[in-house]
């Protein structure tokens, strides 16, 4: 199992450049943030907006993702995140996926290369996509 944060999971819902890599993990196991499922609707507004999705489809991609990866509440992340975010001058939100990376002893799974260097400096195995 591993952690996914949500620019890999925005990646492969919305079948960026390397989603098949993510895909991948996803068919292993992935453990996510209820977090990401807001940040992956955010995502998908802006594509709303471009004209990239419409509003079904875009509901159909925030039904399929609890069928794809195991939600975990952040709530019990935020100690550890905030620790994180002070002493690597990282966002809350990044932070909250280093901090599940942490306290579960999980790879994580990300597109986010600060958030990346910031994992490796606690140990955390990272997959870089």
């Amino acid at each position: 199992m591993k952690v996914i944060d949500s620019s890999s999971l925005i990646k492969y819902i919305a079948r960026e450049e390397d989603w098949k890599r993510v895909e991948e993990y996803v068919r292993e196991g992935c453990i996510t943030l209820d977090l990401a499922i807001k940040e992956t609707a955010n995502a998908l507004v802006k594509k709303l907006l471009r004209g990239e999705v419409d509003l079904e489809t875009a509901r159909e991609i925030l039904n399929y993702i609890p069928r794809i990866v195991k939600i975990t509440s952040q709530n019990e992340q935020f100690p550890k995140a905030l620790e994180i975010a002070v002493k690597n001058k990282l966002s809350i939100y990044d932070a909250f996926f280093v901090a599940l990376s942490v306290n579960t002893n999980m790879p994580l799974l990300t597109s986010d290369k600060k958030q990346s260097e910031t994992s490796k400096e606690y140990g955390i195995t990272v997959i870089l996509v």
